[in-house]
């Protein structure tokens, strides 16, 4: 089926769903980042690094404490040395004075032999398996900033440290906590060539209907669209996680292969998850992408999904996560129609999105395809805020009006 008749059958059965009484839709919505973070911690260490560059060492070297513990006895010591290592000469001795016996210590770091010896440095030392001194730096404490807005974290040997978010029921609180969780553990532990995803996670219910009633349509319409997004969402780097979010095998497997954990759309038992996504190094990108998964996961329609399209969205989706291929201009062209129809397909959800998050989300879309995540080749980052609501308050008009985000949601719009 072409994609112009896609878009005339989705405009028709749209107008069939429309009903008289509309109850309110509560989603949620969650995001799994994944890390680099090691999580080293001292339980694991039989030795601690932090002893290879003792920072009491550091610190008397660089200010000379050592000399603070010279007397007549290190002296002569420091002599006895200098005299066995023939840096003097024995029958030099009485020409030998403090400034020049000094000059040697230092210059050839006897002091080492003969003061660090006894040195109790280590006694009650503060450093040692203390992790805010972990030379690994990458001993992670949760912090309080970041708590209130984890579900769970744990070790993922695909990667790293993986902080999971609870689901939440507004983009707005959404965005602002992958805003705070990505500023604390540092986008520099997050690296999608090392395979970090940032995998989504969305659920809704709409009176006595919920996701789960619709699971394998929503399932089939992301994976209708996953070609697309993931040329406009998806790093160029993201084929080093291709293992992690396998496309189905073909057609006829596809109702089985939702079910599979490994699959780039993956049917939970309480949420729908979506493997796609990298790990959201680029903050607004991953929210923009998250807000796109939710308008498709609103609607009840199923698209039109024939062995002819599913072959060549296929073919995009592994030149994209299998292969990290160039998109020619064949494959462009068949994206931008793709585009046409994903924008008719969520109007409606995305535009009262659009009100609970603050920003004009088709505008972003548009901006995200025409600039799309796979063709950057630098770590730049997407800017919601440019597409920010715009309010017009007319004078003397009554600013107590109900907030964008209590506007409600239709699924079946």
């Amino acid at each position: 089926m072409e994609i112009d008749e896609v878009v005339d059958k989705i405009i028709e059965e749209s107008g069939k769903q429309l009903i008289t009484v509309r109850p309110k839709i509560m989603y949620k919505i969650g995001t799994e980042i994944e890390t680099v973070i090691s999580g080293y911690d001292c339980e694991s260490c039989s030795y601690c690094a932090i002893c290879d560059n003792c920072p009491v060492c550091i610190s008397c070297q660089e200010n000379h404490y050592f000399c603070d513990a010279c007397d007549e006895e290190i002296r002569q010591r420091i002599l006895e040395y200098a005299i066995e290592y023939e840096l003097i000469d024995k029958n030099e001795i009485e020409n030998v004075n403090d400034p020049l016996l000094c000059e040697i210590c230092l210059s050839n770091y006897i002091w080492q032999n003969v003061i660090c010896e006894d040195c109790s440095r280590c006694n009650d030392c503060e450093y040692i398996y203390n992790p805010e001194y972990c030379p690994y730096g990458d001993e992670f404490t949760v912090n309080d900033n970041i708590k209130q807005y984890l579900d769970d974290i744990y070790y993922d040997e695909s990667c790293g440290m993986e902080f999971v978010t609870k689901p939440f029921s507004s983009l707005k609180d959404y965005w602002k906590a992958v805003k705070e969780i990505v500023t604390v553990v540092g986008k520099e532990n997050i690296s999608i060539e090392d395979k970090c995803g940032g995998h989504i996670n969305i659920s809704w219910t709409n009176g006595n209907k919920s996701w789960k009633d619709y699971e394998k349509i929503i399932a089939k319409n992301i994976l209708f669209f996953s070609d697309l997004l993931s040329y406009m969402f998806c790093s160029p780097e993201t084929h080093w996680r291709d293992t992690y979010k396998e496309f189905p095998t073909c057609i006829e497997t596809i109702e089985n292969d939702i079910y599979d954990k490994y699959n780039c759309v993956h049917i939970k038992d309480y949420a729908i998850e979506v493997r796609i996504p990298d790990s959201p190094k680029d903050i607004d990108n991953h929210v923009l992408f998250s807000a796109v998964l939710l308008a498709i996961s609103l609607k009840t329609y199923e698209i039109p999904f024939d062995k002819e399209t599913f072959s060549k969205t296929k073919e995009i989706y592994k030149k994209i996560n299998r292969y990290g291929d160039t998109i020619n201009k064949e494959d462009y062209a068949y994206l931008r129609d793709k585009f046409k129809l994903l924008k008719k397909f969520i109007e409606k959800p995305l535009k009262a999105l659009s009100h609970d998050l603050g920003i004009v989300l088709m505008k972003a879309l548009e901006h995200r395809f025409r600039y799309p995540k796979y063709e950057e080749f630098t770590d730049s980052e997407f800017n919601l805020e440019q597409f920010a609501i715009k309010t017009k308050v007319k004078a003397n008009a009554n600013v107590n009006v109900i907030p964008s985000t209590q506007l409600t949601l239709m699924a079946f719009a």
